[in-house]
């Protein structure tokens, strides 16, 4: 087990128990929470917001004795949350599947990508947040013909300028793609996609070794960029565990490390296995070279940015932009060494972007 600083929040271990209960569906510790105060059932609430996993954590406490739960106040507000996931979850199901059935009618393949497919992998569907539907067109007109056939119907569609269109539906986000990697260096993964037909999901996905790349490198370049929170490192948890012994999830990870990724995923499984109970053998591959001072430097980072960065993201608010790049660029710097390939391609990219952000700023005003 990975020992957890003073530094952490105090509230941590009794998350991190909260999260494996919830992953793998066992019953939690309930010495853990005997004599938990309010307030401190407070702090451990906002503490699983702030890593995007509240829903899932509220799963594993209604199997916590009655007197170990949490006071009614702060039960109601976590439920009422887990209740707001699980409708969204439900809202999202329903357009994405009136969405690909107008794709599909006009001909125009595409695949479902990032959470939105993770979610059967948990034990209850539904429990992870998602914040929008990603969708990838591999074919090269793709992405024009589905904005052709969206803006015939009237919807709303903007060009965020981030490799990606963004349309409205139904108050629901969708990016539509024309890479599902969208990394500074190229890759080898095969671009075939699989068909998928269960009851949480039907239609096209990408193929088990794409998906491994993407999922792994996904959350690294959000870590390096803007910050991660547990939230994702529970998403390469269940992918591990479902499909971690597949030949083609092993093609994928040998992938990530060509692609000079192995740092980072041999850490963030490191932290799957030693803060979330993800079962590997001690001396497996992926985490048999993970360094205890890593790991901690990457379990700060995700306590400090929070879920897609949101403490990151705050700082711009209240910072002028040279500052707030300055600190962001230095930032990436040091955490180039969970994957030095890409921060050094991301320069020359990220120079160019805080240039044109400064530009834009100056001429708004």
């Amino acid at each position: 087990m990975m020992k957890t600083k003073n530094t952490y929040p105090a509230e941590l271990p009794a998350l991190l128990e909260l999260l494996r209960c919830g992953l793998w569906n066992r019953q939690p510790d309930s010495s853990l929470f005997r004599n938990v105060s309010a307030r401190q059932w407070y702090a451990l609430l906002l503490l699983s917001q702030h890593q995007g996993v509240t829903a899932l954590v509220a799963e594993s406490l209604l199997r916590l004795p009655e007197d170990c739960q949490p006071p009614a106040e702060v039960r109601l507000q976590w439920f009422g949350y887990h209740h707001a996931v699980l409708h969204q979850h439900s809202l999202y199901q329903s357009a994405r599947q009136e969405v690909l059935s107008w794709f599909g009618s006009a001909g125009i393949r595409c695949a479902v990508f990032k959470g939105d497919t993770l979610n059967s992998l948990y034990p209850v569907p539904g429990l992870r947040m998602n914040g929008d539907v990603d969708l990838w067109f591999p074919d090269a007109d793709g992405v024009q013909r589905a904005h052709s056939l969206l803006a015939g119907r009237g919807l709303d569609i903007t060009d965020p300028g981030n490799h990606h269109l963004l349309l409205q539906y139904n108050g629901l986000s969708f990016e539509l793609h024309h890479d599902f990697l969208n990394l500074p260096m190229s890759s080898r993964v095969p671009r075939d996609l699989i068909f998928v037909d269960t009851p949480e999901f039907r239609g096209w996905q990408l193929n088990p070794e794409a998906n491994t790349v993407m999922i792994l490198t996904h959350a690294a370049h959000h870590f390096i960029e803007t910050g991660l929170g547990l939230r994702h490192v529970c998403d390469w948890a269940v992918w591990l565990h479902r499909n971690g012994h597949s030949l083609e999830v092993q093609r994928g990870l040998a992938e990530i490390r060509r692609l000079g990724a192995g740092v980072f995923l041999t850490e963030f499984t490191a932290l799957a296995v030693y803060l979330l109970g993800l079962e590997l053998p001690d001396n497996d591959a992926l985490i048999r070279h993970s360094r205890p001072a890593r790991r901690e430097r990457m379990l700060r980072e995700l306590l400090l940015q929070g879920n897609l960065g949101k403490s990151h993201l705050a700082e711009k608010k209240h910072t002028s932009l040279p500052l707030f790049y300055l600190r962001s660029f230095l930032r990436e710097l040091s955490l180039s060494v969970f994957w030095p390939r890409y921060v050094v391609a991301c320069i020359p990219h990220q120079i160019r972007r805080s240039w044109r952000m400064l530009r834009q700023n100056r001429h708004s005003h």
